[in-house]
């Protein structure tokens, strides 16, 4: 049995190298998390620049980010959302969200139909037409600006058309509408002659933001180490105490 001096000299002996390899193993494992990130921006950026050729939008279909994909109907443009406090060029304006219809009896496609500034007066809503015959779109498949917490209410005035949103989920959008909507957004292209401003791009920071963080973890991991090893070769050096 270990006398409790010689327990107490062992543990403050051993606990300062065992937290110190604890401590770089995880600024490590931070550091290969941060290369992963990377990796999945890389990932979904090559999604967005690939110039694959449009799918046919059918019922039940397994999309994927970014997918370019095309689909006949009509919109219901007697019921758009403004989807508000949306930035473009240093401007404050709003996503014009229109429902699109492409079969009576099947969940509503919900469209992206692009950026429009905002008047001065805030109390008038810009009106964006938009013809309901049938029709073409194509587009990517994608989604609703998001932030972690909504400040309020997903709509502010919820009597009349079109209506003022502050950061909705599809649900939201669903329940206004009173028809079911499909889990995804499709951002209508760019060449679209209906005019509103689209420059879509992955709403992400670029890789080597985390290439720089993971730089900054394994350092620390490193400096863990060395500190470490210098203490004990200066304890050995030094002799007993």
């Amino acid at each position: 049995m270990i006398a409790p001096a010689k327990f107490e000299h062992l543990f403050w002996r051993l606990a300062p190298p065992i937290a110190a390899v604890l401590l770089a193993a995880l600024f490590v494992s931070l550091g290969f998390w941060q290369l992963d990130r990377a990796a999945e921006k890389l990932a979904m950026q090559a999604l967005f620049d690939d110039d694959a050729s449009y799918v046919p939008l059918v019922d039940n279909m397994q999309v994927k980010d970014f997918q370019r994909v095309s689909v006949s109907g009509r919109f219901l443009g007697d019921r758009q959302f403004l989807l508000d406090n949306m930035i473009s060029n240093g401007r404050v304006g709003y996503y014009a969200i229109t429902a699109f219809e492409y079969a009576a009896d099947k969940p509503l496609l919900i469209v992206n139909r692009g950026w429009i500034a905002g008047t001065a007066d805030r109390a008038v809503r810009p009106q964006i037409p938009v013809s309901g015959d049938e029709t073409e779109i194509r587009g990517r498949i994608g989604s609703l600006p998001r932030v972690g917490i909504r400040p309020g209410k997903a709509f502010a005035d919820a009597g009349s058309w079109p209506r003022v949103a502050t950061y909705p989920e599809l649900s939201d959008l669903s329940q206004a509408l009173g028809r079911e909507v499909l889990p995804f957004v499709l951002l209508l292209d760019p060449d679209d002659a209906q005019p509103l401003l689209r420059q879509w791009q992955p709403r992400v920071q670029g890789p080597m933001m985390h290439y720089g963080y993971a730089f900054q973890w394994f350092a620390m991991a490193v400096a863990v180490l060395g500190i470490m090893i210098w203490q004990t070769r200066k304890k050995r050096l030094d002799g007993p105490a």
